[in-house]
């Protein structure tokens, strides 16, 4: 017998039976589908997952190299002591130029020492807790020191620990591609620039603090320091006196010809300050009798040669890469210059080109156009490359961007392998069932 559907339309029990067999089999398999489907969605976003991870948030490195590790290991080391030591100075003194330079240490090394704690728990370094043996040590002897006793040795002591770390401090922020260190060094420098000066100031630094050794500096009777050229100081008025012979007309071409907006306006502020630092090393050249150079090296004009030759996009390129490069080179020779130098007309001189120079170097690298190859000039420059040689400069985050790709393409093959799977899944699944 035959089912009643309508008037015109009817259905036997067998095609009824095997309606509801092939319903009941689409939702088994579209049960089975969505198994399937979240199963693969699954997969596909842990391999997406994993995928996003490996690739660097604006192509920045966070990897922390051994000499990272090791700046800031040393601030924290130099902070464990300079921290309480100029905390107890006022009260140990009366020289009121002390006071304020022991106020001003510790606040200044107070404020980094946060800073230093914060980067490095968001970095995952490991950073001394205690102070050494050696360092309580000198805290014990300090507290037993009054009066100008006192301040000689605090002066010269503490001027020439702030010495060194500002060498390491300036050779870290020139070279250091994880942004977060950069950071670091670039405040400690700054900070060290302003106390050591203060310091310096009072009168009461002995010349062993000028020394950078290890070992703690011995606090004589303070003497007048020379006027003598030393070659170290004519080696120094000499070198920035060619480096602004160089950068001065590029940054001023730069500033007319570059395509980039922001790369003329930092072409523009590096021109006219660097004729700031020219007139300042003259001056100091005047003072202790240095003849300076009137031209740049064969060196400097090839590099100079190289932007002048290029146009739009690569000149703005190579203009902020040589620069960068240079200004990075320069910075750890005139720290050491800042931290060593006897005669005061040098040491002002050092002291306007490193200002200058960090300045410089941070706004180089606000346009976004350095690269990781250019944080310090090799032998070969890196972005000065023949013409002929069409392909672009390395960018800063290669290996990670190689690494990104090629997880990119495993996300691929796994995407296209669990699609395979998935449709023969259902189609097996469906024979089966017929």
């Amino acid at each position: 017998m035959c089912r009643e559907l309508g008037p015109h339309l009817r259905v036997s029990p067998l095609k009824a039976a095997r309606s509801r067999e092939g319903t009941g089999t689409m939702r088994h398999r579209l049960g089975t589908l969505g198994q399937h489907a979240a199963l693969f969605t699954i997969l596909s976003v842990v391999f997406l997952g994993a995928f996003i991870g490996a690739v660097p948030a604006n192509a920045q490195s966070t990897e922390v190299q051994p000499s990272d590790r090791s700046f800031m290991v040393s601030l924290r080391q130099a902070n464990s002591w300079l921290i309480p030591v100029s905390k107890e100075a006022p009260a140990r003194t009366t020289n009121s130029g002390i006071s304020n330079a022991g106020r001003d240490i510790f606040e200044g090394h107070s404020r980094l020492d946060i800073d230093l704690l914060k980067s490095a728990e968001g970095l995952g370094v490991v950073l001394p807790n205690d102070v050494s043996s050696e360092h309580q040590a000198l805290i014990d002897e300090m507290a037993q020191r009054t009066g100008d006793n006192h301040d000689r040795a605090y002066a010269t002591i503490v001027r020439q620990t702030q010495g060194g770390l500002l060498v390491m401090a300036v050779q870290t922020r020139a070279t250091t591609q994880n942004t977060t260190i950069r950071t670091l060094a670039h405040q400690t420098v700054q900070m060290l620039i302003r106390t050591m000066t203060v310091l310096e100031n009072t009168g009461r630094v002995d010349p062993s603090a000028l020394e950078l050794v290890t070992a703690k500096a011995q606090v004589n009777a303070v003497r007048v320091i020379g006027q003598n050229v030393e070659p170290s100081d004519r080696e120094l008025l000499v070198m920035l006196t060619q480096h602004s012979l160089w950068q001065k007309p590029v940054s001023r071409e730069s500033s007319d010809r570059a395509r980039d907006a922001k790369v003329r306006k930092v072409a523009g502020q590096l021109a006219s300050e660097h004729t700031q630092l020219a007139q300042a090393v003259t001056e100091s050249a005047r003072q202790i009798g240095v003849d300076l150079p009137v031209e740049p090296t064969t060196e400097q004009k090839s590099w100079a040669n190289a932007i002048s030759s290029s146009s739009g996009d690569e000149l703005d390129r190579m203009y902020a890469n040589l620069s960068r490069a240079a200004d990075g080179s320069l910075i750890t020779q005139v720290a050491h210059a800042r931290a060593t130098t006897k005669s005061v007309p040098a040491r002002i001189a050092a002291q306007t080109a490193l200002t200058l120079l960090l300045k410089h170097m941070l706004l180089l690298e606000g346009t976004g156009l350095v690269k990781a190859n250019s944080l310090q000039m090799t032998n070969v420059p890196p972005i000065a490359q023949q013409k002929s040689n069409s392909s672009p400069p390395p960018q800063p985050d290669d290996s990670s961007t190689s690494v990104g790709f090629l997880t990119g393409i495993a996300v691929l093959v796994v995407a296209a392998a669990g699609t395979l799977w998935l449709v023969r899944a259902i189609g097996h699944h469906g024979e089966h069932r017929r």
